[in-house]
């Protein structure tokens, strides 16, 4: 079995071009039908076993996911089931974009922000001015990052977050 690498884009990319390399995408279904590399097979993390991969030729696997997180989850799941993979694309998909390499994008394809991903940023901006109205005013003002830190916890239990209906009715998307 071989070491495993981060790839960079560029050298997948060319791996790609010539022949050498498969590509492994383990995202879900849904990111995969959205944006994906030219020529990756879909091999969902939440379903994924190492020993179903495409194997018998002389071209080697590499994983790769949104940002490089998953792709290490299955290479280690390969790893563990003696399956040999050359390694996974060093911060997946989102660096491949950065390198400016070509992706296939369906055409109603969902951009911006999705429900959790605000309500992420306003949970965070609102800890952020809680912190600093605490040391800068009055150390009540932490009450805020208090609340906060309830709705959130209490989401988690209930599944119910009153940011997330009121982003809903503001137009972000599911996700």
């Amino acid at each position: 079995m071989t070491d495993h690498k981060d790839f960079e884009p560029q050298d997948v990319q060319a791996g790609l071009e010539s022949g050498r390399y498969i590509l492994i995408d383990v995202r879900e279904p849904g990111e995969f039908a959205e944006e994906r590399i030219p020529g990756a097979i879909l091999a969902p993390l939440s379903a994924f076993n190492p020993k179903t991969l495409p194997r018998g030729d002389d071209r080697e696997i590499v994983l790769h996911c949104k940002s490089g997180g998953r792709s290490g989850r299955a290479l280690q799941m390969c790893r563990d089931a003696g399956i040999d993979v050359a390694g996974h694309v060093k911060g997946g998909i989102l660096n491949w974009k950065t390198c400016q390499l070509a992706t296939d994008r369906a055409e109603n394809a969902p951009t911006g922000m999705t429900i959790q991903q605000a309500v992420m940023a306003m949970a965070s901006l609102l800890m952020l001015v809680s912190v600093g109205l605490g040391v800068v005013f009055s150390p009540w003002w932490l009450v805020l990052g208090a609340g906060v830190s309830g709705m959130l916890l209490q989401a988690s239990f209930t599944g119910f977050c009153p940011a997330s209906s009121i982003f809903a009715r503001l137009g972000f998307r599911p996700g």
